[in-house]
């Protein structure tokens, strides 16, 4: 197996292990489910990472990749507590916080991977 093989079945595997946290959140299931689908999520773009310089094309799938998860953290970290606020003010429910914390960097996991199927499928148009 060459590099861009390895980067290729790493991007399934880690869009999988996005799919199995998601599909035990939304079915709560237990704690494990979900953290073992992240731990693969992340184990893959390590990987990836190791394997991204394997061609150009690979390069440009990560380079796509980083780039939307780097957008979602700058977004996503004053964003959320922001609208989260506005949304407590308008409605005069100010219970708190809401929105767990712990959730940014999953956004960004996921991004990360949008962002890279989305070269993978569209190219580059």
């Amino acid at each position: 197996m060459n590099k861009a093989t390895i980067f290729m079945n790493a991007c399934w595997v880690g869009l999988a292990g996005l799919g199995i946290a998601l599909g035990g959140a939304l079915l709560s299931a237990a704690d494990g489910i979900g953290t073992a689908g992240i731990a693969t999520a992340i184990l893959s773009a390590a990987v990836l990472l190791w394997t991204r310089r394997a061609d150009e094309f690979t390069n440009s799938l990560w380079n796509a990749g980083a780039s939307v998860a780097f957008g979602t953290m700058l977004l996503a970290f004053p964003g959320l507590p922001a609208a989260e606020g506005f949304f407590a003010g308008l409605t005069g429910n100010e219970s708190g916080q809401d929105i767990p914390a712990a959730i940014i960097p999953v956004l960004a996991i996921a991004a990360f991977y949008i962002g890279l199927f989305a070269k993978l499928l569209l190219g580059d148009r």
